[in-house]
């Protein structure tokens, strides 16, 4: 944060005045979120539902844990197989690593349970 001094003079007294100047992150700026906004066609016609695309938060959480297990409940059980497996062909475009990011394997897990399952 870098500060800016600006003084001055009112009538008789002197005033003095800090204004700093801060920095933000835009949340546009993201490039994952810039990813999940260009793909959420994409991925909503695959399965995913739009409450786990539109929040940042809630995204953040199914990607390192694989499920909304504390929110709506959400996890790969409610989706096909084949949804699964093209939510994966869409992740893999853009997460160069998959370290830390269960949503990988919980998809590995659906597409490779039985049929009837």
């Amino acid at each position: 944060m870098r500060c800016v001094y600006i003084s001055g003079v009112i009538g008789p007294a002197r005033v003095s005045a800090v204004v700093k100047r801060m920095s933000f992150r835009q949340h546009n700026k993201n490039s994952d979120t810039v990813w999940r906004k260009a793909h959420r066609a994409d991925l909503l016609a695959a399965g995913m539902p739009d409450f786990l695309l539109d929040e940042e938060r809630r995204w953040t959480y199914v990607l390192l844990h694989g499920d909304d297990e504390l929110e709506s409940g959400w996890n790969t059980s409610w989706i096909t197989r084949e949804q699964a497996a093209k939510i994966l062909c869409l992740l893999q475009t853009h997460y160069q690593s998959r370290v830390g990011l269960d949503l990988f394997v919980t998809l590995e897990k659906r597409i490779c349970e039985k049929q009837n399952a």
